[in-house]
């Protein structure tokens, strides 16, 4: 007995001399693949743009989050107060969060936002060192899923965006009016806010 664990140990001092037995691997990328939408650095200010988009197509809330200012706030438009009177008063990025996840429970389809037009070009444009402010349309499409007509959301909004420690935030989203016949983003987030 004592014959056969002599020569196990020299065995397993044999192997240890060579190395690992097993061979390594590369290792997968997480969720199993590539990200259908992948986080942009906000290296400018118009990236930030870009992640509010993917962030709001993605089931994920990621892109969405990491792009808004901690201090973040929206502001409704007339039409919005009106409805929802004294509704967005503390309005803060947990309370955009909690919108959202509303927002994706509800639409299960495609949900889009197109920010300026088709270039994501907007009517008033100040980019300054550490803060940028774009003045324009938005367009937000959001699908149920079930095949019946998406619905919209549109509006002139004013976006105050500031230079952070991780790159480029969204600070404001103040809604000054519609655009068109479509109910602006104020009445959205009124009607999704718990």
């Amino acid at each position: 007995m004592r014959k056969y664990c002599i020569a196990g140990l020299l065995l397993l001092a044999a192997i240890a001399q060579e190395g690992c037995i097993f061979e390594p691997r590369t290792p997968e990328t997480p969720g199993g693949g590539t990200e259908l939408y992948p986080w942009i650095v906000p290296n400018s200010s118009k990236d930030v743009f870009v992640n509010l988009k993917s962030g709001l197509a993605s089931n994920l809330d990621s892109n969405y989050e990491r792009s808004l200012d901690p201090a973040f706030t929206f502001v409704p438009s007339a039409d919005a107060e009106n409805i929802y009177p004294g509704g967005f008063a503390d309005w803060t990025k947990t309370v955009e969060l909690a919108v959202l996840a509303r927002i994706k429970t509800l639409y299960l389809g495609e949900r889009s936002v197109q920010f300026g037009d088709a270039n994501m070009t907007f009517t008033y444009e100040n980019e300054q060192v550490g803060l940028a402010t774009y003045e324009g349309t938005y367009t937000i499409t959001l699908s149920i899923g079930d095949g019946s007509p998406a619905v919209v959301y549109a509006g002139i909004a004013k976006f105050t965006i500031v230079q952070g420690t991780q790159g480029w935030v969204l600070s404001k989203w103040e809604d000054i009016q519609p655009s068109g016949a479509n109910p602006t983003s104020g009445i959205l987030r009124g009607a999704l806010r718990q």
